[in-house]
């Protein structure tokens, strides 16, 4: 059971950042695909803030559990697609960071300057 337990702690903390992922850099996209316009877009980014550090502290909380239980008589669970998947998604989202603060902004518009469609 313990092996169990700490795979769904991971689960949860993946869950965790892969929301923060969603909230932090695709909000505008899923608040378009939702048809939620700029207030559903404050409320999708709030969520997504709220659903990370509750799966997160869930999963750390879950974790630690299963590390302090015993492992006797248990069988054998694979910890190891878990870890990776939770370090990629850790990589992904400081690559995200990243890009997000090199890219350089667009060029504001001017006063009286106009938009070509």
């Amino acid at each position: 059971m313990r092996k169990r337990t700490v795979r769904t702690g991971i689960k949860a903390i993946s869950a965790g950042i892969l929301s923060l992922i969603a909230a932090t850099f695709f909000h505008a996209e899923l608040a378009d695909l939702l048809l939620l316009g700029m207030e559903g877009e404050a409320r999708i980014t709030f969520l997504g803030f709220f659903l990370a550090g509750v799966l997160g502290g869930f999963g750390v909380l879950v974790s630690a559990l299963g590390l302090l239980q015993s492992g006797a008589g248990q069988p054998r669970v694979r910890l190891v697609p878990s870890i990776v998947f939770l370090f990629s998604l850790l990589v992904l989202f400081f690559a995200l960071t990243y890009t997000s603060i090199t890219t350089p902004r667009p060029p504001a518009l001017q006063p009286g300057e106009s938009i070509t469609i």
